[in-house]
């Protein structure tokens, strides 16, 4: 009975199989239901926990309320001070100013803020009789104006607050200097006599971060949760990483809390999800807040996660056991298929394919055999013709240079006759006929190095005719690489434009130009160098690209191309060369060839 049912599946059409096998996918909907219920019982779970930990921050933030509240309540000691009250209500006259601050620092100062070294950080009183008094501040703040204190932000927004307190961070344009404590934050509002209601000026009481960080420091500690302060704007005014201090909240979180003044939610920061849940405070509207890594809540859901897991993972060990019975049967032809694949990748192109099948494997089989036989017809094919356009590309790159000399050379000859110079006319005429001969080379495309050096010197010679005494050359190339095997024409180019472009602007002293060819492992190494004008790193770099059309240059180019279409781009010809230090040209080509 076993065998009767793979038999049906082996013979099965290949729609009718896959329409099977998606058919038994369908148990992997226990793995989506179970996902469902898991994501359900969390978020049930999170919200009882974020039930509690609201009720959590809605004490801590009352706790912070009532030392903020605390602060307030100096400002009202303040004013009722008399002696305060004196020096704040009366014109300041000239001289009296070092009589106030010796009483604002001695008698003042300890009644209204003494013992609250833990909480104060710096007190400020800008007096609209121009009285100022401060305490621990630099004398930039001390000393400013009144007028100037009023053109300030913090001035006006005090002004607008009609005597109720404003809470932010210290001011640096109120306060210079005062401002780099990012750890302190400042109750600012305008002060008004008790019972005169007189405008004293502006108050600001400088108030450590640390002081309100301390009342929830261990808030939630065991979710390893990360609480903090935010105020209406989003800015933070306490945070456990003093490097968050007065910048905004992130976007995502500001958003979350622009939707009430106490909720809960969940978010995903840097990658990470977390649950969010703050609490406004009725005092100040700043905002409590705290994130609790998702995995921290997740802790009371390993029963049911484990429950749930099980199921699923049963589930899919059933499905994983028939989907590998019945994918079996689609899957061995493809593996068979492409085993056939890799060997005609590896170059055997005789390799016939048989899957033993009468369904679509089996006419895929056929069509692959007839495949492989047109594939290895148009490889022949394509090799050929490769061949032959190699050497076509091949003999037209060296078809550029023969004409080019020949301009170059006859020119020379034009100007002889017009100084009738008969026996250079002819030494020049037979050099250039010998430069050709070896050029020409019986049509053959490889040559010798030997003969390479041997139109150099005739190419050479013809200059020397043209130039007189202004150049002068040594070859140099060991003995045993003479006879080895190159590509013709390779370095008159590049001793052409050694004369041209090196030499032949030089305005005194003589040329000088050696040839030089040595082994560098397996390969030869041939240079041409000499101690001409130079070049800047553009122009060697235009060099070796295609020149652009009616410019000419195409020689150094040339050369280049011909040995990386014969040897490979492995090698070919580099530029070494600084402006007014000279050139060298380094060739390289493979050894081992002989003619």
């Amino acid at each position: 009975m076993k065998s009767s049912s793979l038999l049906f599946i082996s013979n099965m059409k290949l729609k009718h199989k896959l329409i099977y096998s998606f058919a038994l996918l369908i148990f992997l909907s226990a793995f989506s239901i179970g996902t469902v219920s898991y994501y359900l019982l969390k978020r049930s779970i999170v919200s009882e926990l974020g039930q509690s930990i609201q009720e959590t921050l809605q004490q801590t933030m009352q706790n912070i309320d009532y030392k903020l509240r605390d602060i307030d309540e100096i400002y009202v000691k303040m004013i009722m001070n008399q002696k305060l009250q004196q020096l704040m209500e009366q014109p300041l006259r000239p001289g009296q100013a070092d009589d106030a601050y010796k009483s604002f620092y001695e008698e003042i100062y300890p009644d209204v803020f003494g013992g609250r070294s833990e909480q104060l950080q710096s007190v400020a009183i800008y007096g609209e009789n121009g009285l100022n008094l401060t305490y621990n501040l630099g004398e930039n703040a001390m000393n400013r104006p009144i007028q100037e204190v009023r053109g300030t932000p913090l001035y006006k927004k005090a002004s607008e607050g009609r005597g109720k307190p404003l809470w932010s961070f210290e001011n640096q344009d109120l306060i210079p200097g005062a401002g780099g404590r990012s750890n302190t934050i400042v109750n600012v509002r305008k002060a008004l006599g008790l019972l005169t209601f007189k405008d004293w000026g502006l108050v600001i009481i400088s108030v450590r971060e640390s002081y309100i960080y301390e009342s929830y420091k261990d808030t939630l500690k065991k979710f390893h949760s990360t609480t903090f302060m935010v105020d209406e704007q989003g800015v933070i005014m306490s945070h456990p990483n003093k490097n968050r201090l007065s910048s905004l909240a992130d976007p995502a979180v500001q958003t979350e809390l622009g939707r009430g003044l106490n909720d809960s939610s969940l978010i995903k920061l840097e990658g990470i999800n977390y649950s969010l849940h703050y609490v406004t405070s009725d005092h100040t509207g700043w905002k409590l807040v705290t994130l609790v890594p998702q995995s921290e809540m997740n802790q009371n859901l390993d029963l049911a996660k484990n429950t749930i897991l099980l199921i699923i993972g049963l589930t899919v060990l059933l499905v994983f056991i028939l989907s590998v019975v019945i994918s079996t049967g689609i899957t061995q032809p493809i593996v068979k298929l492409l085993r056939h694949i890799r060997k005609i990748k590896g170059g055997d192109m005789d390799t016939k394919l048989n899957l033993g099948t009468q369904e679509e494997f089996g006419e895929l089989a056929e069509s692959f055999n007839e495949m492989t036989g047109e594939l290895k017809e148009l490889i022949t094919r394509a090799r050929e013709d490769e061949r032959r356009i190699r050497g076509a590309e091949l003999r037209a790159l060296q078809s550029q240079i023969n004409p080019h000399m020949l301009y170059n050379s006859l020119d020379t000859i034009y100007w002889m006759t017009m100084t009738k110079d008969y026996e250079e006319i002819a030494e020049m005429t037979t050099s250039l006929a010998q430069f050709f001969r070896l050029v020409l080379n019986n049509g053959n495309e490889r040559t010798s190095i030997a003969k390479e050096v041997e139109t150099i010197e005739q190419y050479l010679r013809i200059q020397i005719l043209q130039f007189k005494d202004k150049i002068r050359y040594e070859i140099l190339i060991e003995k045993e690489l003479l006879e080895m095997s190159c590509i013709k024409l390779i370095l008159q180019p590049l001793v052409e434009n050694a004369i041209l472009h090196g030499i032949k602007p030089l305005r005194s002293g003589q040329g000088h130009i050696s040839i030089t060819g040595q082994r560098q492992g397996g390969d030869i190494l041939l240079e041409v160098a000499d101690n001409g004008v130079g070049m800047d790193a553009a122009r060697k770099k235009s060099l070796l690209e295609p020149p652009v059309q009616g410019t000419g240059g195409y020689g150094a180019y040339n050369v280049h191309e011909r040995i990386m279409m014969a040897y490979g781009p492995g090698y070919g010809i580099e530029y070494e060369s600084e402006p007014g230090l000279g050139t060298r040209v380094r060739l390289l080509i493979p050894g081992g060839e002989y003619v």
